[in-house]
Protein backbone atom coordinates (compact mmCIF):
# COMPACT_ATOMS: atom_id res chain seq x y z
CA UNK A 1 0.00 0.00 0.00
CA UNK A 2 1.39 3.40 -0.92
CA UNK A 3 0.61 5.45 2.38
CA UNK A 4 -0.15 9.51 2.27
CA UNK A 5 2.41 10.48 3.67
CA UNK A 6 3.46 14.05 1.68
CA UNK A 7 0.05 15.78 1.88
CA UNK A 8 0.24 19.43 2.60
CA UNK A 9 -3.30 19.99 3.36
CA UNK A 10 -3.54 22.89 5.45
CA UNK A 11 -3.55 24.46 3.43
CA UNK A 12 -5.08 27.26 1.08
CA UNK A 13 -8.74 24.80 -6.32
CA UNK A 14 -10.33 23.30 -8.20
CA UNK A 15 -6.56 21.72 -10.58
CA UNK A 16 -11.55 25.18 -9.38
CA UNK A 17 -10.84 26.70 -6.89
CA UNK A 18 -9.34 24.10 -10.73
CA UNK A 19 -10.97 26.65 -11.80
CA UNK A 20 -7.86 26.59 -10.25
CA UNK A 21 -6.61 28.82 -7.30
CA UNK A 22 -2.88 30.31 -7.81
CA UNK A 23 -0.95 27.23 -6.97
CA UNK A 24 -1.43 23.89 -5.41
CA UNK A 25 -1.30 20.27 -5.20
CA UNK A 26 -3.26 17.61 -6.78
CA UNK A 27 -3.91 14.67 -4.81
CA UNK A 28 -5.21 11.34 -6.47
CA UNK A 29 -6.94 8.73 -3.84
CA UNK A 30 -8.31 5.70 -3.80
CA UNK A 31 -10.54 6.02 -0.80
CA UNK A 32 -11.82 2.62 0.76
CA UNK A 33 -13.98 4.40 3.43
CA UNK A 34 -14.32 8.17 1.70
CA UNK A 35 -16.71 9.38 4.85
CA UNK A 36 -13.30 8.56 6.90
CA UNK A 37 -11.29 10.84 4.11
CA UNK A 38 -13.94 13.22 5.75
CA UNK A 39 -13.66 12.78 9.21
CA UNK A 40 -10.22 13.35 9.30
CA UNK A 41 -10.02 16.25 7.27
CA UNK A 42 -12.98 17.40 9.79
CA UNK A 43 -11.10 16.56 12.24
CA UNK A 44 -7.41 18.19 11.54
CA UNK A 45 -9.58 21.03 9.75
CA UNK A 46 -10.97 22.09 13.57
CA UNK A 47 -7.75 21.34 15.44
CA UNK A 48 -5.17 24.07 16.17
CA UNK A 49 -2.50 23.17 13.37
CA UNK A 50 -5.32 22.95 10.69
CA UNK A 51 -6.99 26.55 12.22
CA UNK A 52 -3.60 28.24 11.70
CA UNK A 53 -3.74 27.52 8.12
CA UNK A 54 -4.81 29.54 5.56
CA UNK A 55 -7.05 28.80 1.91
CA UNK A 56 -9.10 25.75 0.70
CA UNK A 57 -9.10 21.99 0.30
CA UNK A 58 -11.77 20.27 -2.00
CA UNK A 59 -12.67 16.97 -2.50
CA UNK A 60 -13.95 15.81 -5.65
CA UNK A 61 -15.03 12.67 -6.96
CA UNK A 62 -13.83 11.03 -10.10
CA UNK A 63 -17.11 9.91 -12.32
CA UNK A 64 -15.14 8.65 -15.13
CA UNK A 65 -11.12 8.60 -15.46
CA UNK A 66 -10.04 5.81 -17.46
CA UNK A 67 -7.97 3.29 -16.25
CA UNK A 68 -7.13 5.67 -12.85
CA UNK A 69 -7.60 3.75 -9.83
CA UNK A 70 -8.60 6.94 -7.90
CA UNK A 71 -11.81 7.04 -6.50
CA UNK A 72 -11.62 10.77 -5.42
CA UNK A 73 -9.35 13.94 -6.05
CA UNK A 74 -8.21 16.17 -3.32
CA UNK A 75 -7.38 19.82 -4.33
CA UNK A 76 -5.19 21.70 -2.21
CA UNK A 77 -4.57 25.01 -3.09
CA UNK A 78 -2.29 28.42 -2.21
CA UNK A 79 -2.26 32.17 -2.67
CA UNK A 80 1.20 31.77 -3.56
CA UNK A 81 4.65 29.17 -3.10
CA UNK A 82 5.30 31.31 0.27
CA UNK A 83 1.91 30.34 1.73
CA UNK A 84 2.67 26.41 0.51
CA UNK A 85 6.28 26.50 2.26
CA UNK A 86 5.09 27.63 5.36
CA UNK A 87 2.28 24.95 5.47
CA UNK A 88 4.83 22.76 4.72
CA UNK A 89 7.25 23.70 8.30
CA UNK A 90 4.20 24.00 10.40
CA UNK A 91 2.59 20.54 9.72
CA UNK A 92 6.19 19.00 9.86
CA UNK A 93 5.98 19.82 14.31
CA UNK A 94 2.58 19.17 14.56
CA UNK A 95 1.03 16.02 16.27
CA UNK A 96 -2.34 16.99 15.17
CA UNK A 97 -0.81 16.61 11.50
CA UNK A 98 0.70 13.01 12.26
CA UNK A 99 -2.98 11.90 14.26
CA UNK A 100 -4.36 13.08 10.56
CA UNK A 101 -2.23 11.31 8.18
CA UNK A 102 -2.64 8.01 10.48
CA UNK A 103 -6.83 8.45 10.32
CA UNK A 104 -6.28 9.31 6.69
CA UNK A 105 -4.06 6.10 5.55
CA UNK A 106 -6.28 3.83 7.16
CA UNK A 107 -9.52 5.39 4.77
CA UNK A 108 -7.69 5.63 1.55
CA UNK A 109 -4.87 4.84 -0.70
CA UNK A 110 -2.38 7.86 -2.55
CA UNK A 111 -2.20 7.10 -6.26
CA UNK A 112 -0.61 9.94 -7.66
CA UNK A 113 -0.18 13.94 -7.21
CA UNK A 114 0.66 16.13 -9.15
CA UNK A 115 1.97 20.08 -8.61
CA UNK A 116 0.38 22.90 -10.62
CA UNK A 117 0.19 27.13 -11.24
CA UNK A 118 -2.58 29.16 -12.59
CA UNK A 119 -1.57 31.10 -15.82
CA UNK A 120 -4.17 33.22 -14.68
CA UNK A 121 -6.59 32.70 -18.08
CA UNK A 122 -9.87 32.22 -17.12
CA UNK A 123 -12.72 32.76 -19.18
CA UNK A 124 -16.83 32.36 -18.39
CA UNK A 125 -19.24 34.43 -15.84
CA UNK A 126 -18.56 32.52 -12.37
CA UNK A 127 -21.69 34.19 -11.20
CA UNK A 128 -23.32 31.63 -13.13
CA UNK A 129 -21.68 28.46 -11.83
CA UNK A 130 -23.76 28.77 -7.92
CA UNK A 131 -23.96 24.68 -7.07
CA UNK A 132 -21.95 23.57 -3.93
CA UNK A 133 -21.64 19.91 -5.89
CA UNK A 134 -20.18 21.55 -9.26
CA UNK A 135 -19.49 19.10 -12.88
CA UNK A 136 -16.08 19.17 -13.84
CA UNK A 137 -14.39 18.37 -17.00
CA UNK A 138 -10.44 18.40 -16.89
CA UNK A 139 -8.59 17.67 -20.31
CA UNK A 140 -4.53 16.97 -18.99
CA UNK A 141 -2.36 18.49 -22.51
CA UNK A 142 1.38 17.68 -23.19
CA UNK A 143 2.10 21.10 -25.04
CA UNK A 144 5.29 22.38 -26.64
CA UNK A 145 4.83 25.69 -27.80
CA UNK A 146 2.86 27.07 -23.94
CA UNK A 147 2.97 30.71 -25.35
CA UNK A 148 1.48 30.03 -28.72
CA UNK A 149 -1.14 27.90 -26.79
CA UNK A 150 -1.61 30.45 -24.60
CA UNK A 151 -2.90 33.19 -26.33
CA UNK A 152 -4.88 30.57 -29.04
CA UNK A 153 -6.91 29.69 -25.47
CA UNK A 154 -6.91 33.41 -24.36
CA UNK A 155 -8.45 34.36 -27.73
CA UNK A 156 -11.27 31.31 -27.73
CA UNK A 157 -12.44 32.46 -24.10
CA UNK A 158 -12.67 36.19 -24.61
CA UNK A 159 -15.32 34.89 -27.82
CA UNK A 160 -17.06 33.01 -25.54
CA UNK A 161 -18.08 35.25 -22.45
CA UNK A 162 -21.71 34.01 -21.84
CA UNK A 163 -21.33 30.21 -21.89
CA UNK A 164 -22.76 28.53 -18.62
CA UNK A 165 -19.67 27.60 -17.21
CA UNK A 166 -15.95 28.66 -16.28
CA UNK A 167 -13.29 27.13 -17.45
CA UNK A 168 -9.00 27.56 -16.92
CA UNK A 169 -5.99 27.35 -18.20
CA UNK A 170 -3.68 25.66 -15.41
CA UNK A 171 0.16 24.79 -15.91
CA UNK A 172 1.93 21.64 -14.41
CA UNK A 173 4.88 22.01 -12.75
CA UNK A 174 5.54 18.86 -11.34
CA UNK A 175 3.59 15.17 -12.91
CA UNK A 176 6.32 12.35 -12.00
CA UNK A 177 7.02 10.29 -15.64
CA UNK A 178 3.72 12.21 -17.72
CA UNK A 179 3.95 14.05 -20.12
CA UNK A 180 1.48 16.04 -18.96
CA UNK A 181 2.10 20.19 -19.25
CA UNK A 182 -1.02 22.01 -18.72
CA UNK A 183 -4.67 21.22 -17.73
CA UNK A 184 -8.12 22.74 -18.97
CA UNK A 185 -10.47 22.77 -16.82
CA UNK A 186 -14.36 23.86 -16.60
CA UNK A 187 -16.70 23.54 -14.09
CA UNK A 188 -20.62 23.78 -14.30
CA UNK A 189 -23.97 23.45 -12.15
CA UNK A 190 -24.50 19.82 -13.68
CA UNK A 191 -23.12 17.68 -15.90
CA UNK A 192 -26.45 18.76 -18.82
CA UNK A 193 -25.25 22.52 -18.58
CA UNK A 194 -21.03 21.10 -18.63
CA UNK A 195 -21.56 18.36 -21.37
CA UNK A 196 -24.27 19.70 -23.39
CA UNK A 197 -22.63 21.92 -25.93
CA UNK A 198 -19.61 20.01 -27.30
CA UNK A 199 -16.33 22.45 -27.67
CA UNK A 200 -16.86 22.25 -30.94
CA UNK A 201 -19.95 24.63 -30.95
CA UNK A 202 -17.65 27.06 -29.52
CA UNK A 203 -17.39 30.34 -31.11
CA UNK A 204 -13.79 30.45 -32.67
CA UNK A 205 -13.03 26.82 -32.40
CA UNK A 206 -12.10 25.77 -35.70
CA UNK A 207 -9.79 28.70 -35.66
CA UNK A 208 -8.35 27.56 -32.08
CA UNK A 209 -8.11 23.86 -33.08
CA UNK A 210 -6.38 24.78 -36.15
CA UNK A 211 -3.17 27.44 -34.34
CA UNK A 212 -2.43 25.04 -31.50
CA UNK A 213 -2.93 21.68 -33.48
CA UNK A 214 0.88 21.40 -33.88
CA UNK A 215 1.59 22.36 -30.53
CA UNK A 216 -0.75 19.97 -28.27
CA UNK A 217 -1.73 16.52 -27.55
CA UNK A 218 -4.58 15.65 -24.81
CA UNK A 219 -3.31 13.48 -22.59
CA UNK A 220 -6.83 12.48 -21.02
CA UNK A 221 -9.93 13.58 -20.08
CA UNK A 222 -11.42 13.40 -16.44
CA UNK A 223 -14.69 13.68 -15.12
CA UNK A 224 -15.73 15.09 -11.39
CA UNK A 225 -18.24 15.77 -9.65
CA UNK A 226 -17.27 18.28 -6.36
CA UNK A 227 -18.05 16.96 -3.41
CA UNK A 228 -16.72 19.24 -0.18
CA UNK A 229 -14.27 22.30 0.62
CA UNK A 230 -12.77 23.33 3.45
CA UNK A 231 -11.83 27.00 3.78
CA UNK A 232 -10.21 28.91 6.67
CA UNK A 233 -10.56 33.07 7.03
CA UNK A 234 -7.23 33.46 7.95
Amino acid sequence: MKYISSLVFLVSVTFSSLVFSQVGIKYDINASNPLGVVAAMDKFYASSTGQAGSGSVTLYQYVANGDNPATHALLVSFSDFEDMQSTFARNALSQDWATFLVELNSAAEQVSSVMFRSTGLNGGDPSKVTSANTANYWTYISVSNPSTYASAWQALIAQNADVDFTSGLTEILAHGKSDITHVITQQANDLPTLLGTPNSDLNGWGDFVSSVSGTRTVITRDVLTRLMNWTNAN
